[in-house]
C-alpha cells in the first residue's frame, strides 16, 4: 500500500475543491465527505493519515454540535466573557467564524477548534483500530467562510 492510499481527506460541505487545490498529488479514490463510517473503514484498511478540510460548520458539527462548544473555544483562548456571551448566543455557527474574526481572535479559535477537531479524529481512530493510541495521524485545516480559503491548521504528520 502506498502512502497516497494511506491517507483520506475528508471535506466538509462544497469543500471538495478546495481540499483538491491543497493535495493535487493525491489520487480521487482519497478524497470523500466527512464521515465517521468512512474513516472507520480506512482505519481498519491501514490508513495512516486523515486530512479534514472544512468550515467551522462542518468541525463543529463532527464534534457533536456548536452548543457549548465554541463557547468553550472562546474562554479558553483568552477572548473574555463578553465574546464569549456573544458567541453562545450567535444564531449560526458561521456567524461565530465572523465574531472571531471581528475581534481579530480568529488565529487563536481556529487553530484551537482544528486542535479539537484533529483530537476527534484521532479518538475515533484509536477506537475504530481497538489501540489505546491512535494509529493514524490526524491534520484538520479551516476554511474561511466560503469554503476557498485556508485560515487555520493543526495536526501532525503520518510516521
Amino acid at each position: 500500500m502506498t502512502a497516497a492510499e494511506k491517507t483520506l481527506v475528508m471535506h466538509g460541505d462544497g469543500a471538495r475543491e478546495a481540499a483538491r487545490r491543497m493535495l493535487p498529488n493525491l489520487p480521487e479514490a482519497c478524497f470523500g465527505p466527512v464521515s465517521a463510517d468512512r474513516l472507520r473503514e480506512a482505519v481498519k484498511a491501514g490508513l495512516a493519515q486523515v486530512v479534514m478540510v472544512a468550515r467551522i460548520d462542518d468541525q463543529a458539527a463532527f464534534l457533536g454540535g456548536a452548543a457549548g462548544l465554541l463557547e468553550s473555544i472562546t474562554l479558553d483562548m483568552d477572548c473574555g466573557p463578553a465574546l464569549a456571551g456573544r458567541v453562545a448566543q450567535a444564531p449560526a455557527v458561521q456567524d461565530v467564524y465572523e465574531l472571531w474574526d471581528a475581534a481579530g481572535r480568529l488565529g487563536p479559535c481556529g487553530r484551537e477548534l482544528c486542535r479539537r477537531t484533529a483530537g476527534g479524529l484521532e479518538r475515533l481512530a484509536a477506537e475504530a483500530s481497538g489501540a489505546a493510541a491512535s494509529p493514524v495521524a490526524a491534520q484538520v485545516v479551516l476554511l474561511d467562510s466560503a469554503g476557498e480559503r485556508m485560515v487555520g491548521m493543526y495536526g501532525r504528520m503520518a510516521r
